[in-house]
């Protein structure tokens, strides 16, 4: 039985130990968002589209928009096993059920360990190991992906992240609700239907992104274990054997990815009439830097006359005049920011469909 049951671990790792970093295609089916049979039917028909890897999964309605955006979010967080366990969010899990969420071991397997853990006392992840279920290395990254659970970190798959990337609320909605949280012992979903800022089936939602994700953060992890071992071995044995000092400079760099914006903005005469026009979470960027001084963010002005440009996504507002500016911010590594703005218009304003009227560049801070 125990021999049977390691056969299928084998399996099942061949299957997912294959790339060492989780592609796009795959994050969708280790979430479990989309079969892996549909999955090869919807990108058999993109080589007749031309669009993107993992558009087709909404032009074809495999994939809503909230998902595929998201999935384009942890995809980049997804690269080392320390950035996958960092993303670790949502309701901690025992192990077993942890483990049964990575697809790496079945309910038959898990069962038939927990019968031995009875037997002998052990704990269940030296019993997965011992049964050869696992490498130690690899239910240690589970550990660690379970522990970031309990601790309840901010992370790129948290609640409130989310909700804001499916443009369901705002940064000023969530840092609200998180400060009205304080004050209750009510979740942070229940917290901001109460306040208004989005309705129930945006809050299940977003649970289901989070519980999807989640799992396909886990897998990537697992998947990354072998070449995270490895990389280790090899730093520990040419640390014992040379030592060498290494000076360098790092030239500052920066970079931004548009990830989500509209191609248009469309103007009616009732905007017209009320003097301004909201567009929530409209553009969802992702922006790198290394230096610590901060970056400089680019504002571009083109099309659509306006006398102010309200943006919020820094954690406060900002003002930018009809030519744009420049806005100085404090990010250093990654980050992702959604942000929402209120043109308000000019005399010269007319109701129509214009493109979008802001172009976004970055430059580090020296």
């Amino acid at each position: 039985m125990i021999e049977k049951l390691r056969k299928e671990r084998e399996r099942i790792e061949n299957r997912y130990f294959r790339s060492v970093r989780r592609p796009l295609d795959r994050i969708p089916t280790d979430g479990k968002f989309i079969q892996s049979p549909k999955m090869t039917t919807t990108f058999s028909r993109q080589t007749h589209t031309g669009n993107l890897p993992g558009k087709p999964l909404v032009d074809f309605k495999t994939l809503d928009q909230a998902e595929y955006y998201n999935t384009l979010l942890v995809q980049r967080d997804f690269s080392t096993v320390e950035e996958a366990i960092n993303a670790a969010a949502g309701a901690r899990l025992m192990l077993g059920e942890l483990l049964l969420t990575s697809s790496r071991i079945t309910q038959d397997q898990l069962d038939a360990a927990l019968e031995e853990q009875k037997r002998t006392g052990e704990k269940l992840g030296e019993v997965l190991v011992r049964l050869g279920f696992f490498t130690q290395h690899e239910i240690d990254i589970a550990l660690s992906f379970q522990s970031r659970q309990e601790e309840g970190t901010p992370s790129c798959l948290s609640l409130g992240e989310l909700l804001i990337s499916t443009g369901y609320i705002t940064h000023d909605h969530l840092q609200d609700a998180l400060d009205r949280q304080k004050k209750s012992n009510k979740k942070l979903g229940e917290v901001l239907v109460d306040a208004g800022h989005c309705q129930p089936h945006h809050i299940e939602h977003g649970l289901h992104i989070q519980k999807q994700l989640v799992a396909a953060a886990l897998m990537a992890a697992l998947s990354l274990a072998p070449i995270n071992e490895a990389a280790s071995s090899e730093s520990s044995s040419v640390a014992m054997s040379t030592k060498i000092q290494v000076t360098a400079t790092v030239l500052a760099r920066a970079s931004i990815h548009v990830l989500r914006q509209p191609a248009e903005i469309i103007i009616t005469e009732a905007d017209i009439k009320r003097g301004f026009l909201d567009v929530n979470a409209g553009s969802l960027v992702e922006i790198k830097n290394n230096s610590r001084a901060g970056v400089n963010l680019i504002f571009d002005v083109h099309g659509l006359p306006f006398k102010e440009a309200l943006i919020s996504g820094f954690g406060r507002e900002v003002s930018l005049g009809p030519y744009g500016g420049i806005i100085t911010h404090q990010i250093t590594g990654t980050s992702i920011i959604a942000f929402s703005y209120r043109f308000i218009f000019d005399e010269n304003s007319r109701a129509g469909t214009y493109a979008w009227p802001l172009s976004l560049s970055v430059s580090p801070l020296e």
